[in-house]
């Protein structure tokens, strides 16, 4: 078993049992609003129509998704490791999972 099944595993785990009636990340419907749970695996500054926006990338252990926060550069808490709930409208954008301003919960 690889490094990455372990770390899905431990993922899935970990977000499995507290669902509250969210949508797993791996077979999420588009174009609905949805929410989401999972763990922030990634964070990043880029450019968006001239504002920076704040990218964080949440893995729920079935999938992955990339919250876009327009016109933020941070939000404090909201750390690679923590636990966050998503909620908004999901899409395909380049090949990915995106929400665009989607209202959040960090986790403890």
């Amino acid at each position: 078993m690889s490094v990455n099944d372990l770390d899905h595993e431990r993922l899935a785990s970990r977000f499995k049992p507290a669902k509250l009636g969210s949508a797993d990340l791996g077979d999420c419907p588009l174009r609905c609003h949805v929410r989401v749970m999972g763990e922030v695996t990634g964070i990043r500054v880029v450019p968006r129509a001239g504002s920076p926006s704040l990218e964080v990338t949440v893995d729920d252990g079935t999938g992955t998704a990339v919250a876009v926060f327009t016109g933020r550069r941070a939000i404090r808490g909201l750390d690679p490791g923590r636990g966050v709930v998503l909620e908004g409208v999901v899409r395909r954008e380049r090949c990915r999972l995106t929400m665009v301003n989607p209202a959040y919960t960090l986790l403890p």
